[in-house]
């Protein structure tokens, strides 16, 4: 019995990699990544890929974008679809912080088990967040942080990152 608890368990965890990775090709978002069994990273979606990312089992919407990027309503259109919502708006360069880092990932850990999407409208600043909650909170390397950002999307606010670390722990 214990060898088929297990097996059953191996099996429900490689259906939901399975799942994320099948989100991840089943809809055309710009730069829609898998980046773990329960965490999708993009661009913007369109208001009809919301209802398909509901029907693949993304339960939460992390937006990154300001109200005034779009000329509809996320919020209204991800809570009607019955997700969970969450903002934080990162508008520039100067937006880019220690506190909006680990504002996302504390939703992130928070949500750990549910499958959620993480976007902004390219996911460069998805990733200049990551990058940077890599190098100041979990003290790695600005380089493997910067890396690790790319993974998510980061590409022009390297540079940006790059100088809020050294402001931050004088390192580069």
């Amino acid at each position: 019995m214990n060898k088929f608890i297990r097996l059953a368990c191996v099996a429900l965890l490689s259906f939901s990699a399975l799942a994320a990775q099948t989100a991840a090709t089943q809809l055309d978002i710009l730069n829609l990544k898998a980046q773990s069994e329960h965490v999708l990273t993009s661009g913007q979606p369109s208001q009809t890929d919301f209802a398909k990312l509901k029907q693949l089992g993304v339960e939460n919407i992390i937006n990154l974008r300001c109200d005034n990027e779009t000329n509809w309503s996320e919020q209204e259109l991800v809570t009607e679809l019955g997700m969970n919502y969450y903002h934080i708006p990162v508008q520039s360069k100067a937006d880019i912080t220690i506190e909006n880092a680990t504002k996302l990932q504390a939703l992130l850990n928070e949500h750990q088990k549910q499958t959620t999407l993480l976007h902004c409208a390219s996911s460069n600043r998805v990733g200049a967040l990551v990058a940077l909650y890599n190098a100041i909170t979990l003290k790695k390397p600005v380089d493997e942080a910067i890396e690790i950002g790319k993974q998510w999307g980061l590409k022009s606010l390297e540079g940006v990152v790059r100088s809020k670390v050294n402001e931050e722990v004088g390192q580069l």
